[in-house]
């Protein structure tokens, strides 16, 4: 499950109450493993340098953290953990959950904490937007990184076919034809379609969102138009043409190793894997990955911003908040000690206008992206503002399993549509 605790607990929430998780316990049986010191718990993304950082913040601010990695599909293992009682003062989450685990309870908003105003001011207005209450609520947390989706291409695959145009999808579609019949490429299209967070169902929105599809209106209603049934049936055609590799609904970590092997043209993956795709210490294809405009008719994607949040009801508000401002923004030595590192070594985006201007950061991407045309990208991005709708991630993981079906089988456009837009309906209404 994504997102999701499944049914039984959607129903046992709904008996609660409205949503019922106001009603569910915040401390329980976890509680005293924090007693005395902060508790901070985050997903399976480097985690021994996650530990050094905050050893670097106990050094700093003279305090205890006890940190703890969350292995597995972490929204819905969190979930089960709050749901169960455990405790936490912050924790990892993407922009998605923000107003779902502030309507159960589970984190704070922070707007009314020290300096809360003149951090979020320092932002990109989409990622304060990305990391506040629908809308225009109050701020929620702070910025862990903040990415979009990128289209991103093999230039030596491509000169040997002529250097074509990719402004459209029928123009990515045409060039991997010509890849494969030429023997360039057996599989030339490659893209996050695994059925998990975030890999499947990020990667639909980015594509939905570069044709100019509206996806979902102000309502929450699924919208039936031309581009949202474009983009299924020209990913449905790169699997059924075998265009794309066989086991592409599978591979582990994204799509990521089996791009860096040089086997594929085409990429639709989060901007900071590019990076690796660039590095000749772990990828075949170093020097020859750049990036470019999504294709089709806005060239838009989708761009979110991962979050730092507080726990409802955290050990101490001002260790907390420090503990926040620390991993989110700049330690109380004016340093952007966390946010600076990963920028410079994986490549992740800052929602900080000043981090992602600062002369070593520009340096850095530079050897790894064209950085004009990822800065062009991010201008027409656009933010998933429909995941903060609490009943979306259910509507999220019965998505990406009809798209797998659909694209594998090769089934009814008409039929997908239609259970999607069901879906979308049947869970509002049970969310009322």
């Amino acid at each position: 499950m994504s997102y999701s605790l499944g049914n039984s607990l959607r129903r046992r929430q709904v008996l609660l109450g409205g949503l019922g998780f106001a009603a569910m316990p915040i401390l329980g049986k976890f509680a005293a493993a924090s007693e005395g010191s902060l508790r901070f718990i985050g997903w399976d993304f480097e985690p021994s340098i996650v530990q050094r950082n905050v050893n670097t913040f106990m050094k700093l601010y003279n305090d205890n953290v006890s940190y703890e990695l969350v292995s597995g599909d972490y929204p819905s293992m969190v979930e089960t953990r709050l749901t169960g009682g455990q405790h936490v003062d912050m924790l990892y989450a993407e922009d998605n959950c923000i107003a779902r685990w502030h309507t159960a309870g589970w984190i704070r908003d922070i707007d009314a904490l020290a300096g809360a105003a003149e951090i979020k001011q320092q932002m990109y207005p989409v990622s304060a937007e990305s990391l506040s209450l629908p809308g225009g609520g109050p701020l929620c947390g702070l910025p862990y990184y903040a990415g979009h989706n990128a289209f991103l291409f093999n230039e030596e695959h491509l000169k040997k076919i002529g250097s074509p145009s990719l402004d459209a999808w029928d123009d990515v579609l045409e060039a991997c034809r010509k890849l494969k019949k030429d023997g360039i490429s057996d599989a030339p299209f490659h893209a996050m379609w695994q059925q998990s967070w975030p890999n499947m169902s990020w990667y639909m929105f980015a594509a939905w969102y570069s044709e100019g599809a509206t996806v979902f209106d102000g309502d929450g209603n699924l919208v039936d138009e031309p581009a949202l049934r474009r983009i299924l049936e020209i990913n449905q055609t790169f699997y059924q043409e075998k265009l794309v590799t066989p086991d592409i609904m599978t591979l582990p970590g994204e799509g990521v190793t089996s791009y860096a092997s040089g086997r594929h043209t085409f990429m639709v993956v989060h901007d900071y894997n590019q990076k690796i795709f660039n590095d000749p210490a772990v990828s075949k294809i170093a020097g020859k990955v750049r990036n470019a405009m999504m294709p089709g008719a806005s060239h838009s994607t989708m761009a979110w911003t991962a979050a730092y949040l507080m726990g409802s009801q955290p050990v101490d508000e001002e260790r907390a908040w420090n503990l926040l401002q620390f991993f989110g923004g700049k330690a109380q030595d004016g340093q952007y000690h966390v946010i600076k590192r990963w920028a410079l070594d994986f490549g992740l985006g800052s929602a900080y206008k000043e981090v992602m201007e600062d002369p070593e950061v520009v340096s850095s991407f530079s050897r790894w992206r064209d950085i004009a045309v990822s800065a062009k990208q991010l201008e027409l991005s656009r933010s998933r503002q429909i995941g903060k709708a609490i009943w979306f991630s259910e509507w999220d993981t019965y998505m990406m399993q009809q798209v797998q079906e659909y694209i594998r089988t090769g089934s009814s456009t008409d039929q997908l549509v239609e259970n999607l837009i069901a879906k979308a309906s049947d869970l509002k209404k049970q969310y009322q």
